[in-house]
């Protein structure tokens, strides 16, 4: 298989990933939290997030040489920090909170406001995903693999979401999701990135 096939399967799940974030993240908080479309939708989120945790090591690979260890290292901390920061919702969104919204609102919000081992949890996992937006971003910009308005996206959402201010942190998620996402039309857009590896034919 082909450097420019992985590439385009990579932004392939990239850019699908980004746009059912997007799309799912914000609807699942307009229907009634025990409502099936509102439990679609964070079905719908949450396989955007699993897409594009599956489509990432693109990124690190298509730009490895011009990134050097700054692009790795931020890769690596938005991927644990994602995977930390939607794991946790997701399972939550899915199992905990429709009953509270319904039944206990009050506990619902008293789950974050005064349980101090959820905010921490929290608190890491927003800033691995901030810190880790920030260096991809600044190493994308660097290295002019990809738009560089795409790093710029994913740098101001990492901004947004390290500060870790509720009113913004949904705009910061689907900004850093925007820059992803532009990332993966790009992989999946290139062209001339690699050839084929000739395989040895076997003799029989």
């Amino acid at each position: 298989m082909s450097s420019t096939t992985l590439y385009r399967a990579s932004g392939l799940a990239l850019l699908l990933g980004a746009l059912l974030v997007i799309v799912g993240l914000p609807l699942s908080f307009v229907f009634p939290p025990d409502s099936p479309l509102a439990l679609a939708m964070i079905g719908v989120w949450t396989g955007g997030v699993v897409l594009a945790q599956l489509g990432s090591p693109g990124i690190v690979a298509r730009q490895a040489k011009q990134a050097g260890w700054l692009g790795f290292v931020g890769y690596l901390l938005v991927g644990s920090g994602g995977f930390l920061l939607f794991s946790f919702f997701a399972v939550l969104d899915l199992t905990v909170f429709p009953y509270l919204d319904v039944h206990a609102p009050l506990a619902s919000v008293q789950f974050f406001t005064t349980n101090p081992a959820v905010n921490v949890y929290a608190a890491v996992a927003g800033s691995l995903f901030g810190v880790g937006g920030l260096l991809l971003g600044i190493a994308t910009m660097r290295a002019r693999v990809f738009p560089r308005g795409a790093g710029l996206l994913l740098m101001l959402g990492a901004v947004g979401l390290a500060g870790f201010v509720n009113v913004f942190l949904s705009a910061a998620m689907l900004l850093g999701l925007c820059g992803l996402g532009w990332m993966g039309y790009a992989l999946l857009t290139a062209q001339g990135t690699g050839e084929a590896v000739p395989q040895p034919v076997v003799a029989s």
